[in-house]
Formats: C-alpha cells, structure tokens, sequence
C-alpha cells in the first residue's frame, strides 16, 4: 500500500512539472511581421539600429516577445526603400500580425547610402567567417606541435640509448634509425605548425579587421 502511494505522489509530482513547463512554452507570444516588398531586413528592440551589422530578422518573420512587454520597436531595411521604426502594440495573450508597406525611395543619394551600408555588412559578414575559419589552421597547429613535441621525446629517447650502447652492432643501428625518423618527423610537424599557426593569424587578424 505504501509503494502505491509513494509511486502515486511521484506520477503527480512529474505530470505537475510537466504541466508547469508546457503552461510556461504556451505563454510565449510573437509578433508576426510581414511586409511589401517580401523581404526586409528587421532590427528589434533598437530605435536607432546599426544597419551595417546584420539584422535580427528578415521578414516575414516571428519575433519572439518577452512575457509582460506591452510594445516591441522594429525597424525596418531595404536599399530601396525607405527606412521605417514603429512601435507595435503587442496583444496581451495571442501572437500578434502586422503588415507593413514601405515606400519606395527615390532619393539617389540614400539609396548608394544604402549600398555602401550593405558592403559594409557583407565585409562584416565575411570577418565573422574569417574569425570561425582561423579555428581549423590553429587546431591542425596545435595537433602538429604535440606531434612534434612527441616526436622530440622519442627522438631523445632513443639518441640515450645510442649513448648507452657501448659497441655499434645491430641494437645500435635500429636506434639510429628510429632517432633518425623521429627527428625527422618532429622537424617536419614543427614546420606544419609554424606554417599553420601563421596562418591562423593572418586569417584571424583579417576577420577581426573586415568586421569594423
């Protein structure tokens, strides 16, 4: 009778916690944005955004709100078309739908603004590539210097034998051999490294240049 009970408490105690994470999922609303054209870039949260760095959004989008906010600011971004903040009453419970029709820029001068805005992200975009790259030629320089460091070790090993052997017979020989191998190899791998790890570098200083 007491199993039943404590398996019963705990079948409670789990449907009550599952029942508490799904109610905290379902009260989880969006703002629902699409617009004319089709695709714009969104910024959420921002009066003033950065439209050289990359946007939160592109429309049509869900943007996520969090519990107890009454607005969110978007702006909106298209060469285009010209430039657009509102702040958006959200509804207290349900997802909330906009639809916003930009208008069409004729100002030539805004709209090369908005080009050069847009190299200026896609040079970011790119840094930000460069940086994640740089971590492949780093970890394939480390690699090769706990080879080169492995090699180095073996590469002593075996010359203090040669050192140790009093006569040059076959046992000599082989140690030879492998000290000859291993220090070959650990010069090798110590070059990998080098060539690698200036690589990384320069890819690593290139992202972090392209990203200003």
């Amino acid at each position: 009778m007491m199993f039943r009970r404590t398996s019963f408490t705990v079948f409670f105690l789990l449907f009550a916690l599952y029942a508490n994470l799904f109610a905290s999922e379902t009260k989880q609303r969006y703002l629902q944005i699409s617009t004319n054209p089709s695709t714009v870039d969104l910024y959420a949260g921002e009066i003033q955004p950065d439209f050289a760095s990359k946007p939160h959004y592109v429309s049509p989008a869900f943007i996520p709100v969090p519990e107890g906010d009454e607005s969110v600011i978007v702006s909106f971004f298209h060469p285009d078309y010209a430039d657009t903040t509102i702040n958006i009453t959200l509804s207290a419970n349900d997802t909330s739908f906009i639809i916003v029709a930009l208008r069409q820029s004729f100002d030539d001068d805004e709209m090369m603004h908005k080009q050069d805005l847009i190299k200026h992200r896609n040079r970011r975009i790119l840094g930000e590539h460069l940086r994640w790259a740089s971590i492949a030629p780093f970890a394939i320089s480390g690699i090769s210097a706990i080879v080169s460091i492995y090699n180095s070790s073996k590469a002593k090993d075996h010359k203090k034998a040669m050192e140790n052997t009093r006569f040059m017979n076959e046992r000599y020989n082989k140690h030879l051999n492998d000290f000859t191998d291993h220090r070959g190899s650990a010069k090798t791998a110590k070059t990998v490294s080098g060539i690698f790890f200036g690589t990384g570098l320069a890819i690593l200083a290139a992202g972090f240049v392209l990203s200003f």
